[in-house]
């Protein structure tokens, strides 16, 4: 497949424009807007710093008071002085040790809500013996289902994280050969990425769930088995981290699966594509046929109103009456129960389409649809690409073609 101008002719393109410094107050004004319409409690007290990062623009140590109504308060254990100078809230103090929150929020209500998905116990019991009179109860679902849906701001961040994947998926095919090992392609990849401004940091919610830029899996890689919740496999270079990509060499006509995420200002956009030196067999392109045809499918559902739950359903119906049944989106434990993942701030965010999910589509939200299939011994095929929902329609913001690179 022909591709247009070398990465030297491209750099110019590949430095972005910072679209902010730093978060707006009419931007958080916007999200504070949505938290609240979801929150089930009088307050939130949020520690997290993906969360601290979406609600006051800093992701400095510290503690956030977010109330139903009125000021926030930021109290920072540091850089209280980089806080101030990040953040467009109002009320930022210093805070030198938990037990001074009683007298920083004097009134703090009935209820108070947590992130309890991620908080830890140790911090949970801290906090829990500085409000002794007040109900502490899950509140992380207020601030995720107003992050599902992104502002201007944060679809334009997510549209330069997706420029970054394109720009690296056509250097990709410039550089493979046979013989060359998943690490060496791993540092070209890297080098691209940050060439094109990415942030070097992908954030997962989920407990131990680490992620670097991704996977890059040679042949009979891409279905090794791994314990991060996603359909490629990895060995990595060391058991201790099992991330990106090993020593294996690649071989002619072996699928080479490139995973990898994006990332500018914070938000991330998620893509997958294949490649090969020499062509694949006619099994893979059968099966790499049968992803494309899925995938045109689902993004036809890719609608407000439309129930994620439901259209998984539909996707399985359509895969059972394939020769994939057994091997779609993993084989054995490598196997998931999702077809697609929101992105944003963290790669696994609201909405996904998987069982049951019953929250539906709204404008604004940004789905990663990745199907893909594995066969054992000798890898995976698929696409992935992070797409914008709008009243009109899905915009599919990773642009780079979806066929098997074929590389001579």
């Amino acid at each position: 497949m022909p591709f247009e101008g070398s990465l030297v002719e491209q750099k110019e393109q590949t430095q972005p424009t910072p679209l902010l410094d730093y978060i707006s107050r009419t931007e958080l004004e916007t999200r504070w807007i949505r938290v609240r319409r979801e929150m089930n409690c009088d307050a939130l007290i949020v520690v997290q710093n993906v969360d601290l990062y979406y609600l006051t623009g800093t992701t400095q140590n510290g503690i956030l008071w977010f109330p139903r109504d009125g000021e926030p308060l930021l109290a920072v254990r540091k850089s209280y002085e980089r806080a101030r100078t990040d953040s467009a809230l109002q009320n930022i103090v210093p805070l030198k040790s938990y037990s001074e929150l009683p007298e920083l929020i004097p009134n703090p209500g009935a209820t108070i809500g947590l992130e309890l998905d991620v908080l830890p116990v140790s911090t949970y019991q801290q906090i829990a013996r500085q409000f002794p009179n007040s109900k502490l109860v899950d509140g992380s679902m207020a601030i995720r289902l107003a992050r599902a849906v992104k502002t201007q701001y944060e679809i334009e961040c997510i549209h330069h994280a997706a420029r970054q994947l394109d720009l690296m998926f056509a250097d990709v095919a410039t550089q493979l050969r046979e013989g060359m090992a998943e690490y060496e392609l791993c540092a070209r990849i890297e080098y691209v990425m940050r060439m094109a401004g990415h942030q070097g940091l992908t954030r997962v919610r989920r407990f131990n769930m680490e992620m670097f830029y991704g996977a890059v899996s040679f042949g009979d890689t891409a279905a090794y088995p791994h314990g991060f919740d996603g359909p490629v496999g990895v060995r990595g270079r060391y058991t201790a981290v099992p991330a990106m990509g090993g020593l294996k060499q690649l071989r002619r006509g072996d699928p080479v699966v490139i995973d990898v995420v994006g990332g500018y200002a914070g938000y991330i956009a998620d893509g997958t594509r294949i490649y090969s030196v020499g062509p694949v067999s006619s099994e893979l392109r059968d099966a790499h046929q049968f992803v494309l045809e899925l995938n045109e499918w689902i993004e036809g559902r890719l609608m407000p109103g439309k129930l994620p739950g439901e259209i998984y359903d539909e996707i399985l119906r359509r895969v059972s009456n394939s020769p994939y049944a057994s091997r779609f989106m993993g084989i054995g434990d490598n196997r998931v129960r999702f077809v697609a993942h929101s992105v944003g701030l963290e790669l696994d965010e609201v909405p996904v389409i998987a069982p049951k999910y019953s929250v539906p589509f709204e404008s604004g939200n940004v789905m990663a649809v990745e199907p893909k299939i594995f066969f054992k011994g000798i890898g995976g095929i698929g696409t992935e690409n992070t797409y914008l929902l709008t009243n009109h329609g899905p915009e599919r913001l990773t642009r780079a073609p979806q066929e098997i690179y074929i590389v001579s």
